[in-house]
């Protein structure tokens, strides 16, 4: 039986009405109903009198109460475990984009063992579109992208964005001169995977300045890009921590006199399941990072 169906019956029977659930739970009230038919169906009985102005608990429903109850108690003391013994060995699958993986993941992992000594991680490093649906089969814990996850069973939380910068090689003729949206239009451009948050941005400032940009080029990793650049090949936006020893190199140079992309948001998803606490406890550590990071190389 799912965990999340027993709380949605044990809300139901404590605050006698579908809606308060539905409300308490933060999710819809049609969601409440499902999980309790779907109790219901598997025990093949009614756990309340719907016939009643009141919602009331059936004999049956009585019966399976305080067994309910016992089991979210016993999940609330395994999360307390989970979150106060640092001895218990956790394995978490989290999937983030290439761009955290050029910025503050390192300082992030490093975090996470202080905080979990014994946790065990997989990291799986995607564009967006990719790491959503893995989240939705169920193959990654916590995914950190560049969109929330709009689902009532899933919690998303902002973090710090990425500046995004217009980028050239030192040797390019608008290296030392003000830019402006018709040269990057007459320039071949590299950008983000297509439809990513980059790339469509990208877009869309060109479309409101009635301007069709010569190529673009969609690339999914930022190694490949900066290269690309440095190689002599365009111009190109990226995060601009991604890419700071480049730049202070002088490899790279930020186009001057230009408005910049927008900022690349970024948004941490996990579902609030039988771990969500300690799931919790990792995003904030994320966000706290994020915003330590950008502070640091300002």
């Amino acid at each position: 039986m799912n965990i999340r169906f027993v709380e949605a019956f044990v809300w139901v029977a404590r605050l006698k009405s579908f809606r308060a659930a539905a409300q308490k739970l933060n999710v819809s009230q049609a969601t409440i109903s499902g999980r309790i038919s779907s109790i219901e169906a598997e025990f093949d009985c009614r756990l309340f009198d719907r016939a009643k102005h009141d919602v009331v608990l059936t004999n049956k429903g009585y019966l399976l109460l305080e067994k309910a109850e016992r089991l979210l108690d016993a999940e609330q003391d395994l999360l307390e475990s989970l979150k106060h013994h640092n001895s218990i060995v956790r394995n978490i699958r989290i999937g983030v984009i290439e761009s955290i993986v050029h910025t503050w993941l390192g300082e992030f992992l490093t975090q996470l063992k202080i905080l979990y000594p014994n946790i065990e991680f997989e990291l799986t490093a995607e564009p967006t579109m990719h790491l959503q649906a893995l989240f939705a089969k169920g193959a990654l814990d916590i995914i950190i992208q560049t969109a929330p996850v709009l689902d009532s069973t899933v919690v998303s939380s902002a973090l710090n964005p990425l500046e995004i910068c217009w980028v050239c090689h030192k040797d390019s003729h608008l290296a030392h001169r003000d830019a402006t949206f018709d040269d990057i239009a007459e320039s071949e451009i590299i950008t983000f995977t297509r439809d990513s948050q980059p790339h469509l941005a990208l877009c869309s400032m060109f479309e409101n300045k009635g301007l069709k940009p010569k190529q673009i080029h969609c690339v999914t990793s930022i190694s490949i890009i900066s290269h690309l650049v440095q190689g002599g090949l365009g111009i190109a936006t990226l995060p601009m921590a991604a890419i700071k020893n480049e730049l202070d190199n002088g490899d790279l140079v930020v186009l001057q006199g230009v408005e910049s992309p927008p900022l690349l948001s970024l948004h941490a998803s996990w579902e609030n399941l039988t771990d969500g606490k300690m799931k919790c406890a990792i995003v904030e550590l994320a966000k706290s990072v994020s915003y330590g990071y950008t502070e640091n190389i300002a």
